[in-house]
């Protein structure tokens, strides 16, 4: 979750922080790939929930299902929005 929230806020701030230095369809682009990825990062840990972590893993203490799972699926919401909002803008 920590990499997808790190690459949306990234995607977000380059094109507000470049948008004035480099060609707008290059900070779009880069702006948009930044928050694929976030999306990517979301998705993954919306899939490692479903399939778990290797039997070796467990000690490990992980947050409860019922919230991993909704807010996930909010961030990858978030996440669309901002890549809309970066191509219409």
């Amino acid at each position: 979750m920590r990499t997808g929230l790190a690459a949306l806020a990234s995607g977000i701030g380059a094109r507000a922080v470049l948008r004035d230095t480099m060609p707008i369809l290059l900070v779009r682009v880069t702006a948009t790939v930044l928050i694929l990825f976030a999306a990517f990062c979301m998705c993954a840990a919306i899939w490692r929930e479903f399939y778990g972590l290797p039997s070796g893993k467990t000690h490990l203490s992980m947050m409860p299902r019922y919230v991993i799972i909704p807010v996930n699926v909010f961030l990858v919401l978030v996440t669309v929005a901002a890549l809309i909002g970066n191509w219409i803008k």
